[in-house]
């Protein structure tokens, strides 16, 4: 419950539900492997490139969050959480690109700083923690274990356990 109220889970919502953008061609080969490696910055050869593989093309315009195979983010967004230096957080320069128009000020943000931090007592699931297939109704954090991790490591963090959908 400690920290319940100090952190946010991070969801797609408005406009950006309306679409789903994945990785098209001219994205760097490897993107995939990329990402499982950490720090990527000296090995990123080019920018990512999503591009929209569900939605009204013609009504498109990105948000400062969208839910891919890595988080996207704004450059609005990726400078908030840059000003924090964090440590385990890298921004993969990423361009949406939708026929001719392309957005270039956008980001994957690469996080490996993972904890397993659902306090399973407090929280409401529907499903089983058993090979993570769960949809989490309600999140509290565990405080035994976020205690444990320095403060920088923890600013920003995924979750180990990985529900299949978040309902809020």
């Amino acid at each position: 419950m400690k920290y319940d109220s100090q952190y946010y889970m991070l969801n797609e919502s408005g406009r950006a539900t309306d679409y789903m953008l994945d990785q098209i061609d001219g994205s760097d080969e490897g993107l995939g492997r990329l990402m499982a490696i950490h720090p990527i910055h000296r090995r990123v050869l080019g920018p990512g490139r999503v591009g929209i593989s569900e939605g009204n093309r013609a009504k498109f315009q990105p948000c400062d969050y969208h839910e891919t195979a890595e988080q996207l983010v704004s450059e609005k967004f990726r400078q908030v959480l840059a000003s924090f230096h964090l440590p385990s957080v890298d921004f993969y320069q990423t361009n949406i690109v939708n026929g001719d128009k392309i957005w270039s000020e956008h980001y994957y943000m690469h996080i490996w700083n993972h904890h397993q931090a659902i306090h399973k007592k407090r929280s409401e699931i529907k499903g089983t923690y058993i090979g993570n297939r769960f949809t989490l109704l309600k999140l509290s954090l565990d405080e035994k274990v976020l205690d444990q991790v320095p403060l920088e490591k923890r600013l920003v963090f995924t979750l180990e356990e990985k529900p299949v959908f978040f309902v809020s």
